[in-house]
């Protein structure tokens, strides 16, 4: 008896640009006379717009690619005779104006389906239909605007990955039926709000993206219905407001935010401190300006990735950090700071392993020679990673290189490192100060 392995043997892949649909027709007849199986199938790049019925008569095909070929009819039986074997189907860069729901719904084991660049507008009831086995569909860049609620009813409940990235959706479609569904795209199009329940029955959605819409405002608990969420992408849109209750019920699993590229003027501290299990906060490229003394209370002791840069901040208090335990990455590059002073980063400095402060307008002084010696350690570490140069004003004159800088040169006291820490000048640090007050005070 033949393994899948032996009975999958031959792999015709045909991309020409300038074949026509007869020269195909006859290299299939060809194909069909000899029995052949096939283990994938390609056509692309050339005119064939209609894919007729019983065109893979007598032919097995477990992979099967026509993209580019300006398909716009699938005629319905066309696709019957591959139901037992066909595993994925992509159709991408075709012209197709709707989904081919009688032609598909007899692929029983259809795992992938891609629909990408095409022009399709409506998802209507059932259109899917049949497709039991249907794991990943992808339905990217083409001009959907509307999605019945009942699109997916019949098509299993295998699938667990969505891409409806690029089309003209205003708001988020329902799409309750799918239970297992775990990633789900709703990038590059139009949605202006989110409703409360508009995510009602994913309970089992891991990676949201909604990245590159209309979204101004983020009221509460409009994510409630996922608390199973670890990913949420909302950059490039232009949020304002986001609410103390947005995030609420994504406190036990969310572990990456991804909020860059807004209109925030301020870290949206008091929706963030129930994430208790955040490692990632991406506040990039917003209008940020100043950051409270307890912006990262509570939810800052997971943080390991911290992205502030291109924003207007100006400066940091000294407390700012102290609760960024776990902190192994901070990007403040492109933003107005002028001073960062060594008792600032004291608390994150023993487990940063990165740290940008480049295209800022820093002053040289004594301040700064903690982020020599730190460059300089970081320039010799075995997975050291370019980065842009680092550079201070004297005087708001010349301009120096800040890894190159030498206390000396400042007129600063040799800058001697003991554990991480200067031994020289021997001063108390914000921290070292405040536990000396609070013992007095005891």
């Amino acid at each position: 008896m033949q393994s899948e392995v032996e009975r999958y043997v031959l792999c015709l892949s045909i991309a020409c640009e300038n074949v026509d649909e007869a020269q195909v027709l006859m290299s299939m007849s060809v194909l069909k006379n000899r029995s052949t199986v096939l283990y994938r199938l390609m056509f692309r790049n050339f005119d064939f717009p209609r894919v007729h019925d019983y065109s893979f008569l007598g032919l097995e095909v477990k992979h099967l690619t026509m993209s580019k070929t300006n398909i716009s009819v699938v005629e319905d039986s066309s696709l019957r005779t591959l139901a037992r074997d066909l595993e994925t189907l992509d159709l991408s860069y075709n012209s197709l104006k709707a989904v081919p729901t009688t032609a598909l719904m007899h692929l029983q084991n259809l795992s992938f389906l891609n629909l990408n660049y095409n022009m399709i507008k409506v998802l209507g009831q059932a259109v899917f239909m049949g497709l039991k086995a249907l794991e990943r569909l992808s339905l990217y860049n083409n001009q959907i605007n509307h999605i019945d609620d009942n699109a997916f009813f019949g098509i299993g409940n295998k699938l667990y990955r969505v891409n409806l990235g690029k089309n003209h959706l205003v708001d988020v479609p329902n799409l309750h039926t799918l239970e297992k569904l775990e990633v789900l795209s709703l990038s590059e199009n139009f949605i202006t709000t989110i409703l409360e329940g508009s995510f009602l029955g994913l309970n089992k959605l891991d990676v949201l993206m909604l990245e590159n819409n209309k979204l101004v405002v983020l009221e509460a608990n409009v994510f409630s219905a996922i608390s199973s969420l670890n990913s949420l992408n909302l950059k490039h849109n232009l949020i304002t407001n986001i609410s103390d209750l947005a995030f609420s019920g994504l406190e036990d699993n969310l572990e990456w935010l991804e909020i860059g590229h807004n209109r925030l003027d301020h870290i949206p501290s008091h929706a963030l401190r129930p994430l208790l299990n955040l490692r990632q906060l991406d506040l990039d490229s917003n209008r940020i300006t100043h950051v409270a003394e307890d912006a990262f209370e509570r939810y800052g002791e997971s943080l390991k990735f911290l992205m502030l840069n291109r924003n207007n901040i100006r400066e940091f208090l000294p407390m700012t950090f102290f609760d960024l335990h776990s902190l192994e990455w901070l990007k403040l590059s492109h933003n107005d700071l002028t001073h960062l002073s060594e008792d600032t980063v004291l608390p994150i400095l023993d487990t940063l392993t990165m740290i940008d402060l480049s295209h800022n307008p820093l002053e040289c002084d004594c301040d700064l020679m903690w982020l020599t010696h730190w460059l300089q350690e970081f320039m010799r570490r075995e997975t050291y990673t370019v980065m842009a140069p680092h550079t201070c004003t004297r005087r708001k004159k010349r301009t120096y290189n800040i890894i190159d800088l030498r206390a000396s040169e400042m007129g600063c006291p040799e800058y001697n490192v003991i554990g991480g820490s200067a031994a020289s000048p021997p001063v108390l640090s914000g921290l070292t100060m405040c536990l000396l007050v609070a013992s007095l005070r005891t």
